[in-house]
């Protein structure tokens, strides 16, 4: 039996004795190693299921797919690889203070918490279809209304389940900063619940001219710094805390410090930059929508083979909890449109490339439900201009649905999925359609050059290794 892909990957890095720090998003396993002259890249990137590998300062992120990652890192981990995970009081993610080690951090923080988004966002989008059932048939069943008033308990129910998570978000978001620095997650826990609620501070005066306390202010930007403060001054006062008061100090300063720095701070000051985000991004799409609209879905597939598209998250996430929808979000959706549209072209176009067709099938099913990645980095990129030329595919929809008022109420709910998160679901289907056709047509007009062609045409990849 041949060997496996985590066994490999893992000989391949240097061995169990060689990793830092090991984790996976969606579609990548990312990897920090001690010592680098260990590791093959060049063997890596011939391993038979990998797409893709990049180096930069956090380590190596090897794509893999969706699925696969998850799958890959946790058999790595069986192999017997000792890494504690979120310790990075020595390790810290942000190794520089550059926009890059932000966006590593950033997706830390917000890695567990996709599922979740996924999964709650389409529980919403299910919710949104009971609704649009009651208004055509008027069924009881599907009535909306509160139980009180008349409204199905079925609903009702099904209301808390697809809420839950977008309530208690704050929390969730403060705990995750706090662990991925090195803190208490449930210092953390404090954090985000400061914003969340202000208790009976509601409405008071903070001594700000113009500012009360208000439950939520801030939103997600806030408790993203909130819990990461709580990790930093908690391990600063451990630092700096005899052992005989090492059970109570540091935790009943951290809350003292930073519950008042969150409630008269933090919350102030990110409830200001959140009003200028949205009242912007409000304008934006008020009076310049379709040329914004096709210029973030012609980049947002550059974002993701950065790998810094999830810097947004909490952008997104502050506009749903601010308007109720993030008109950003969808737009994102439109370029995958624009790559499934150019993908389904090279099918058409180049039918006779065996290796083309089968690394384009891999990918399209998931690039239909929203993860690009596959696609980006196994048929795409590797082409180079039908990079460019998906992109450009996306921007045309982005275009057409920046005319519209749009927006999604949740976010990693994508692809064609988008349709049950959508604030107007018709616009955006129209808008993914359209990404879908600009995409076809232009790859289908101008095509892949000859000479990234024959790189398909030459390797076999269904037996590399």
């Amino acid at each position: 039996m041949s060997q496996s892909l985590a066994a490999s990957l893992l000989e391949l890095l240097g061995g169990a004795g060689n990793i830092r720090e090991l984790e996976n998003c969606m579609t990548r396993v990312r990897v920090q190693v001690k010592d680098d002259t260990k590791v093959n890249v060049d063997q890596i990137k011939g391993q038979k299921g990998v797409l893709m590998v990049m180096k930069d300062e956090t380590g190596y992120q090897i794509v893999v797919g969706p699925g696969v990652a998850e799958r890959v890192c946790g058999e790595m981990k069986d192999l017997g690889i000792d890494v504690i995970e979120g310790n990075y009081e020595d390790h810290s993610v942000i190794h520089k203070h550059d926009a890059k080690g932000l966006f590593a951090f950033i997706s830390k923080v917000f890695l567990p918490l996709i599922p979740v988004f996924a999964g709650a966002g389409l529980l919403f989008g299910i919710k949104q279809i009971c609704v649009g059932a009651f208004d055509v048939t008027g069924i009881q069943f599907f009535n909306p209304a509160n139980v009180a008033d008349g409204g199905s308990v079925f609903m009702g129910a099904l209301n808390v389940l697809a809420g839950t998570f977008f309530t208690y978000l704050n929390i969730a978001v403060a705990m995750s900063a706090c662990k991925n620095l090195g803190g208490n997650p449930y210092l953390g826990l404090v954090g985000g619940g400061i914003v969340i609620s202000v208790g009976a501070l509601e409405g008071a005066a903070t001594g700000i001219p113009g500012v009360v306390f208000q439950s939520g202010r801030g939103g997600v930007l806030a408790a993203f710094a909130a819990g990461s403060l709580m990790a930093i001054v908690e391990k600063w006062i451990k630092k700096h805390t005899p052992d005989s008061l090492a059970i109570h100090v540091p935790s009943l300063a951290s809350i003292l410090i930073v519950g008042l720095a969150t409630l008269f701070i933090l919350q102030p000051v990110f409830g200001f930059v959140l009003d200028i985000i949205t009242d912007s991004l409000m304008w934006l799409f008020e009076n310049a929508g379709p040329v914004g609209g096709a210029a973030l879905s012609f980049s947002w597939l550059i974002l993701v083979m950065l790998g810094i598209h999830h810097g947004f998250t909490p952008i997104n996430t502050s506009l749903i909890q601010s308007v109720g929808y993030t008109p950003l979000y969808p737009f994102g959706s439109l370029a995958g449109g624009g790559q499934v549209g150019a993908s389904l072209a090279l099918l058409v176009k180049y039918r006779k490339n065996k290796n083309l067709c089968n690394a384009v099938k891999g990918g399209l099913p998931a690039g239909i439900l929203g993860i690009g990645e596959p696609l980006i980095y196994g048929v795409s990129v590797p082409l180079g201009r039908v990079f460019l030329l998906a992109c450009a595919g996306g921007a045309v929809g982005g275009l057409f649905m920046g005319f519209f008022t749009q927006g999604s109420v949740a976010v990693n709910v994508s692809g064609i999925l988008g349709v049950l998160v959508n604030v107007n679901p018709l616009i955006y289907f129209c808008g993914y359609l359209i990404s879908i056709a600009a995409g076809f047509a232009l790859v289908y007009i101008i095509g892949a050059k000859k000479e990234a062609l024959e790189t398909f045409e030459c390797h076999d990849m269904d037996s590399a290794h």
